[in-house]
């Protein structure tokens, strides 16, 4: 197996299919990742059109308004146009999610000889049934790279206060040099800074297989990104390819990582829509006759769903409601349900305590700091669902009013039951469950980013459920068509339906973002996170189980074209 930068062939291929599978977030590696890998049926690709598809959660397209309104970030200098063919450099500060993600550092802890806070991992791969030329490949993503602004972007400022103000260097006051996303106006980097080809001797698929899933899996635990996010690229492609690349006949697999602060699950959906169309019009046609509209900056996550200058560095307290101050105390009161959040065997019994909070605000990781966080890494499992029991799935979950979503939030939970009592079986225990779920942000609120170019508006909530007996899900699996199982599952799936509807009818969405940046404009989130991850208590966790949902979403709209008057969508076949 070696592995090369690439040097364009000539070979052309007209027509392909390929497969997609997605996954969710590789958070701080050296913290627990849920990883939700998901991969995708036989699509067929053809010259005239592209069927891709994937969502995050809700089951629905982006929210799409008719207003085509250009959204410049008030919080810092925008200086890009919406021209098609004319690109200008564009500035804009990072908003507070992405702040976390990319992390903003800590200066008390880099003076001390702490290593930096690594990033958090974004990756994706798209199996392809067919090897497009490198040629062709180069030059759509030169073409992606000039559409998409954070894909030439690098970060400015290293995000210090003028002072921290409290006893436990927590507290920040002002932001002198604010990190900062910039995109030059002329690409500053070309496909050799971002490509890399991996060639597998032989024509044998599970060895390509082999290849792809290990780079997904190093991907995913790796948090090097920051150490270039001052030069950039932050996001890169490698093509794994049988034969040496020699047979275009052969399938191959696109693994695309990126620092998740530039990038989101549903806009790399448009980013894969787009480089494998143009793939196809240039192997076709020698270019791309239909060419992507060149994008602004996107706006932060915050600007998005509150609307612009409503960021608490724009307008402070006045931002705070009544329906805000109630978000706050109904967080704080899921203390009281003590979800679960360890196995007993691991459990020391302070990671969600106030104690534990109580000592992590004082800049000390509860119970001590693990000598093992930072050997932890993500356990990694790629299944496949068939397209008989995909569809079985999602008809039982119409009968019952719910949708996937809701039942895999009940998968988790029941399934999180069967391992937490630690193998010391504890006959009739029961306990709660606090399942994080993903959200695509760009559905709350303001609505205002359309989900047009390459960005995060990544965001959650959280769901308890309980009190559920331990290894509930082992007694679903023995007797699932019980009466006693289909109730269990499916009242779990209605509740987790009806608190996600309770989240979104009290504007819950809206007051968790203001919440969030709040939080992370006033202190060090992101050395909060880092006490916890190191934590021998709460060993890096905060939930009892995530789920994202990455799964089909043919009404998700493509990248907007120069000759076309609408945007069209992504199609699944």
């Amino acid at each position: 197996m070696a592995s090369s930068k690439p040097t364009p062939p000539t070979s052309r291929r007209r027509t392909f299919s390929f497969y997609s599978s997605l996954c969710l977030i590789g958070h701080f590696h050296s913290s627990q990742a849920f990883i939700t890998p998901t991969p995708r049926s036989a699509l067929t690709l053809d010259s005239s059109s592209l069927f891709t598809s994937n969502n995050i959660f809700f089951a629905d397209a982006v929210a799409q308004k008719d207003t085509t309104d250009v959204i410049t970030d008030t919080a810092a200098e925008t200086t890009a146009t919406s021209s098609s063919s004319r690109r200008t450099e564009s500035r804009r500060k990072l908003g507070s999610q992405e702040l976390l993600m990319l992390p903003r550092q800590y200066r008390p802890k880099l003076d001390a000889g702490t290593p930096p806070f690594p990033s958090m991992s974004h990756v994706q791969v798209t199996v392809l049934s067919a090897t497009p030329s490198l040629n062709a490949l180069s030059k759509a993503i030169e073409i992606a790279m000039d559409t998409h602004p954070m894909l030439r972007c690098h970060v400015e400022g290293d995000g210090e206060p003028i002072e921290r103000i409290d006893a436990f260097q927590m507290v920040r006051r002002g932001d002198p040099n604010p990190c900062t996303f910039v995109s030059p106006a002329d690409r500053p980097y070309d496909t050799s800074d971002v490509l890399s080809v991996i060639d597998i001797p032989g024509s044998d698929v599970r060895k390509l297989e082999e290849s792809w899933k290990a780079n997904f899996v190093r991907d995913i635990d790796d948090g090097s990104w920051y150490e270039t996010a001052n030069t950039g690229p932050l996001w890169r492609l490698t093509l794994h390819r049988l034969n040496d690349g020699n047979d275009s006949d052969s399938p191959c697999a696109l693994v695309f990582s990126s620092n998740h602060a530039i990038s989101d699950q549903g806009s790399v959906n448009v980013l894969m829509d787009q480089i494998l169309a143009d793939v196809v019009s240039i192997e076709d046609n020698g270019s791309v006759t239909n060419k992507a509209v060149v994008q602004d900056m996107p706006m932060a996550m915050e600007d998005s769903v509150l609307g612009e200058k409503s960021r608490w560095s724009d307008i402070e307290a006045a931002g705070i409601s009544p329906g805000t101050i109630k978000y706050v105390i109904d967080k704080a009161a899921e203390g009281f349900k003590s979800p679960v959040i360890l196995p007993d065997d691991s459990n020391t019994g302070g990671g969600d305590s106030v104690i534990g909070a109580v000592s992590t605000i004082m800049g000390k990781s509860a119970g001590g700091e693990s000598k093992e966080s930072s050997q932890r890494k993500s356990t990694v499992q790629f299944r496949s669902l068939s397209r008989e029991s995909t569809t079985a799935l999602l008809d039982a979950c119409r009968r019952n009013d719910v949708s996937i979503t809701n039942a895999l939030i009940a998968t988790m939970a029941l399934t999180s039951s069967d391992f937490i009592d630690g193998g010391d079986e504890k006959s009739g225990k029961t306990r709660n469950y606090k399942v994080l779920q993903s959200l695509d942000m760009r559905r709350f609120g303001a609505q205002l980013d359309k989900c047009e170019t390459v960005a995060c508006m990544a965001g959650s909530n959280d769901i308890m459920l309980g009190p559920i007996h331990d290894r509930s899900g082992e007694s679903l699996r023995s007797s699932p068509d019980s009466k006693k199982s289909q109730q269990l599952f499916w009242n779990l799936a209605k509740e987790g339906k009806d608190q996600t509807q309770r989240f979104v009818d009290s504007d819950g969405p809206s007051h968790a973002v203001r919440v969030f940046d709040f939080a992370m404009s006033i202190s060090d989130m992101n050395n909060l996170i880092d006490l916890t991850v190191k934590s021998k208590d709460s060993q890096g966790r905060a939930y009892s189980s995530g789920v994202s949902n990455v799964g089909v979403y043919e009404r998700q709209k493509a990248v907007k074209r120069e000759k076309d008057s609408e945007r069209d969508n992504i199609k699944v076949r």
